[in-house]
């Protein structure tokens, strides 16, 4: 009883360990990169981002099957009620022999049997057969459009390029959201920790104050004043626990895993400077970024658009060869038959009331605001990255400044908690003293964040990201 009571609790404990094992391969450790791949394959707007992407590329081949010969195949039978015709006399012959004489009258025999008419029917002569089959091949080919159809393929072809920079645009986008957040979560974690560390700390420094309170060094205000600090920092730990949940809410959606997964920040949290000066930033941008390489592929195509309608009135040159084999051949013939035909054709507009006219005259407005809005858009893009680029110059320059602060605060609070000991002090200099470390620490790590944020948003704007 003893041996399988022991063996029981042997299982459980292997099951348990399994147990174990498995909510630990639950966890997601996240570098930024991991996050970022999971964000582009669970992000449902990349996804519609994608299928825009294939819905593009079926249209510029549907504009390249333009050029070539289209080809119909079809088979019918029909079967017809009544049959039409015409009613007609057919005469009936008859074979009769006749008597041969002589010159003195005498008969001397018989003829052959000559067919002569003994009398008349009536029939109707059928023009349409009952029953009609009919295969049936036909070709036709564009020849001469006056250079229609090579512009609505290159404008086919540039509608790809242009959903291609849109997706592109499309994940950068992602990627910098992914970042921010990535961040801002990892701020909070170390936020939470920072104030966890002055907590302690806080509580280190109500002991001692108890004990200098209990041989009578210290007031009674000075205990209570600290102890008012830990409540402080009490009420400041929920708070920044709340933002620090939020932030993970916020990132697991953007990932697009479930609310309920845990996951771990595996990344370091620092900020590794990228070099570029003003200049090259702002021709980088100009000549990378998706909307303004869009912008340009639209005046393009407007440009094209605009030819098509210059040629609107022009003839268009076509063929078409048809090749049919049928059954009646003819309403004589009860046989399959074939024929075939070829022609070569040309079309072009009489009268459209002026339509054409408007198109092209709306086509060159349409162009003309599509060069004003690529002007435009190349000042504000300017204009975007200058903004961001001394941003994140006055962001380094404050997380060198926070280095040096955070430096000379922990110094303070040593000298502070010596001078506290000693009685050089009153306890509300050494509160005051921890408060300046742990707020400097905590700028410190914002400064952190707000450089490698800062910095994504620039390369995102330089289209780089």
């Amino acid at each position: 009883m003893k041996k399988s009571f022991q063996l029981i609790l042997f299982l459980i404990s292997i099951l348990f360990s399994f147990g174990l094992a498995s909510l630990k391969t639950d966890t997601l450790y996240l570098s930024l990169n991991d996050a970022i791949t999971l964000a582009l394959k669970n992000n449902k707007s990349i996804m519609m981002a994608q299928e825009k992407l294939k819905e593009q590329f079926a249209n510029k081949g549907i504009a390249r099957a333009s050029f070539l010969p289209q080809v119909s195949l079809s088979g019918t039978y029909t079967r017809l009620g009544t049959s039409q015709g015409f009613p007609m006399t057919v005469p009936i012959y008859g074979k009769y022999p006749f008597p041969v004489y002589n010159f003195t009258g005498q008969l001397i025999g018989f003829t052959e049997s000559i067919p002569i008419i003994t009398g008349a029917i009536t029939e109707t002569l059928e023009m349409v057969k009952k029953d009609n089959y009919n295969l049936n091949a036909k070709v036709t080919q564009t020849l001469f459009t006056w250079g229609k159809l090579i512009n609505a393929y290159q404008i086919a072809g540039l509608s790809f390029d242009i959903e291609k920079e849109s997706y592109r645009k499309a994940v950068s986008d992602l990627k910098l959201q992914i970042t921010e957040s990535f961040y801002q979560t990892m701020l909070a974690d170390y936020g939470l920790k920072l104030m966890n560390e002055s907590y302690q700390q806080m509580e280190k420094h109500i002991k001692q104050i108890e004990k200098l309170y209990q041989n009578g060094l210290v007031g009674q205000l000075d205990l209570l004043r600290a102890k008012v600090q830990l409540a402080n920092i009490q009420s400041q730990l929920i708070k920044i626990n709340n933002t620090r949940n939020l932030a993970y809410y916020v990132l697991k959606s953007l990932i697009g895993i479930n609310a309920d997964t845990p996951i771990v920040l595996n990344d370091e949290f620092k900020f590794r400077p990228y070099e570029i000066d003003l200049d090259s930033a702002i021709n980088i941008a100009l000549q990378t970024r998706a909307d303004i390489n869009n912008m340009r592929r639209t005046v393009s195509i407007l440009n094209k658009t605009y030819h098509i309608q210059k040629t609107a009135n022009l003839p268009t040159l076509f063929s078409a060869f048809n090749y049919n084999y049928q059954k009646p051949f003819s309403f004589t013939e009860e046989n399959w038959g074939k024929d075939w035909n070829f022609t070569i054709g040309v079309s072009m507009p009489f009268f459209t009331g002026g339509a054409n006219f408007y198109k092209l005259k709306q086509t060159q407005a349409q162009l003309n605001q599509a060069k004003l809005g690529l002007s435009l858009l190349e000042d504000a893009i300017k204009l975007e990255v200058k903004s961001l680029y001394f941003n994140l110059e006055q962001e380094r320059k404050i997380l060198t400044y926070q280095d040096e602060n955070v430096a000379t605060a922990e110094k303070a609070l040593i000298l502070a908690d010596e001078k506290y000991n000693s009685g050089l002090i009153t306890n509300l200099e050494y509160i005051d003293t921890q408060l300046a470390l742990t707020q400097a620490k905590f700028d410190r790590l914002n400064a952190v964040a707000n450089c490698i944020i800062a910095q994504a948003k620039l390369l995102n704007a330089l289209g780089k990201q």
